[in-house]
């Protein structure tokens, strides 16, 4: 794992990125926003299905010179004022700890990553409110010149990179309303006992990378859009559902009373198995009466494991992806 700074290397990325929002562009609107404290006019492009507007510059400043990546949501009004909801700037080249992303490059494929320091200017929003109320993961990867948590944004090669920086969008619009605002679901809900969350946020999507003995395999299915599409699919039906930092996805009931508990994974290998296991036993240990526990996987798992997993009272469900869609043909057999 590589982190990039070669200068040359972070301009091709930066072209590819804009490249990859071009096919979604339905607008191109003069507005007034925000920068370093500054108010200045750019050209901001905004798409119709992504609902959300951008402007890409090379900007200098405290921070150094960066790449200047700024987003919002909806569509904005000539010549009007538009706030920034995120930045996902990183530098033209080196390394500079003082903005929140970077480009990594892994087995010849380049993930853009983030730190969560999302600023805003206001109290309380930073990079720890952000890790601590964010629906996704945090982790460390392991170079020598980054260091702390990032969260996965997505893959420069990726057709779905516009839709994953999209809900990463929206999801820091989410805290800095609840920060901001001190909505109930600023709180984490980490034991389901002292009180259950109702709510279901978007699920951010990004790409992982999962490592067996003999082959990488890059999962170009999201997690994020598998969890959002089960979601809406049990809504339809009528179902009641939420999420939180222990559960993927769960219904629940109007006691409320969690009844079924969904882990959703993007590929398979034995340290994936393991985890998912973990997670859905731990999390849900002392949930009373136990909820039925669903192992969500790519592919059909072997007949030896879904009878150990049935003796661990989890069940599999198995989806295909069609079109970048997951569909799960045996969901009524396991409600």
């Amino acid at each position: 794992m590589e982190l990039i700074t070669d200068k040359a290397e972070l301009y091709n990325l930066q072209k590819k990125l804009e490249a990859s929002f071009k096919n979604f562009i339905t607008d191109k609107i003069e507005v007034l926003t925000g920068h370093m404290g500054n108010s200045l006019r750019v050209n901001a492009f905004y798409s119709e299905e992504l609902n959300i507007w951008w402007c890409f510059n090379i900007s200098e400043g405290k921070s150094g010179i960066r790449y200047w990546n700024a987003f919002g949501i909806g569509k904005p009004k000539e010549n009007k004022l538009s706030n920034i909801i995120c930045e996902i700037n990183y530098p033209i080249e080196g390394i500079n700890k003082r903005v929140a992303a970077v480009w990594i490059k892994e087995d010849k494929e380049y993930f853009l990553l983030h730190s969560g320091n999302i600023g805003g200017g206001r109290i309380g929003i930073g990079k720890a409110s952000f890790q601590e109320r964010y629906i996704g993961e945090f982790k460390e990867f392991p170079t020598k010149e980054l260091t702390g948590k990032y969260t996965e944004i997505g893959n420069i090669n990726s057709q779905t990179l516009p839709l994953q920086i999209k809900l990463f969008v929206e999801e820091v619009a989410r805290i800095k309303d609840e920060i901001v605002n001190n909505t109930k679901s600023s709180k984490k809900t980490l034991d389901p006992l002292e009180k259950l969350k109702e709510t279901f946020n978007e699920e951010f999507s990004g790409i992982k990378e999962y490592f067996g003995k003999e082959k990488t395999i890059i999962a170009n299915c999201n997690h994020g859009f598998v969890v959002n599409e089960l979601k809406e699919i049990l809504t339809q039906k009528g179902y009641q559902l939420a999420n939180d930092q222990q559960r993927d996805l769960y219904i629940y009931t109007n006691k409320p009373q969690i009844s079924h508990v969904f882990e959703i994974k993007t590929s398979i290998n034995s340290q994936v198995i393991f985890t998912a296991v973990g997670q859905l036993l731990i999390n849900n240990a002392r949930v009373e009466p136990q909820p039925k526990l669903l192992f969500v996987v790519p592919e059909k798992l072997n007949t030896k494991l879904i009878l150990t997993l049935k003796k661990l009272n989890i069940e599999e469900l198995v989806y295909t992806l069609k079109n970048n869609k997951p569909i799960f043909k045996d969901l009524e057999t396991k409600l």
